[in-house]
């Protein structure tokens, strides 16, 4: 077992305790009045507070065993692995990944680069076709200045 599991173990059972605690102290059983008898009032109202504990608690008892799950679940992922057997084999693998994972984050780069040079050259066209416009005056701007290319189609 590893140490990370250890913790998670105690800090779960202190969190059942607590929850047990808790829920003991909040609500004691108390007698009320029998059914039925309409004399006697009813008996105070609930402590609010006594049931947010409870909610706190309850949250941090769920939470500790989840994550008792989780280191459990990561040192049997760990042991197999330890039991594949050839260390060297590992590395290979990891350095295959470790490559495939470049080259993809280089191609998604490259796009990047092609997406923002398509970018400038429409913003440099549409400065260029503003200032056509700007300097033609009054006449009407479709006559005299016409776009050079289609804008690219959304993606």
């Amino acid at each position: 077992m590893s140490r990370l599991l250890v913790c998670c173990l105690i800090v779960a059972i202190a969190a059942t305790g607590a929850l047990v605690i808790t829920s003991i102290v909040a609500f004691p059983e108390r007698p009320g009045p029998p059914p039925g008898n309409p004399g006697i009032p009813p008996g105070p109202p609930p402590n609010v507070q006594a049931v947010a504990v409870i909610v706190l608690v309850t949250g941090v008892f769920v939470l500790s065993w989840l994550a008792v799950l989780v280191a459990f679940a990561r040192d049997q992922i760990l042991r197999r692995l330890g039991e594949g057997g050839d260390p060297e084999r590992m590395r290979e693998l990891l350095t295959e990944v470790r490559a495939e994972l470049a080259t993809d984050r280089e191609r998604e780069w490259q796009m990047i680069a092609e997406r923002l040079a398509e970018y400038g050259e429409q913003r440099e066209t549409d400065g260029y076709l503003n200032g056509m416009r700007m300097g033609a005056g009054g006449q009407s701007a479709e006559e005299n200045v016409r776009s050079l290319r289609r804008p690219p189609t959304p993606r």
